[in-house]
């Protein structure tokens, strides 16, 4: 599955529908993710995981910061500590 990137989401297409990463900006160096959504019949094979991967890679290499305002970005930063300093 390849990951897209447009204004302000990432998404990836499946044979299920579309699953999506949404941010806003929300400062000067800071972006908001404040939703994710994975079909139902992709969830629980690291659809939203991807995703949030690469929302994380973005900004690391566009030097900012995330505010995780999803549920799901708290949780998988349980899982990936790694990306801890990139978020406030």
């Amino acid at each position: 599955m390849e990951i897209k990137h447009g204004k302000g989401r990432f998404y990836i297409k499946t044979e299920h529908g579309e699953a999506e990463l949404l941010y806003k900006d929300v400062g000067k160096s800071t972006i908001s993710i404040y939703h994710t959504f994975t079909p139902e019949a992709d969830r629980g094979h690291g659809v939203a995981e991807q995703m949030a991967i690469a929302a994380y890679e973005y900004v690391k290499k566009n030097k900012l910061k995330v505010r995780p305002d999803c549920p799901y970005v708290t949780h998988f930063l349980e899982k990936h500590s790694e990306w801890q300093e990139w978020t406030i």
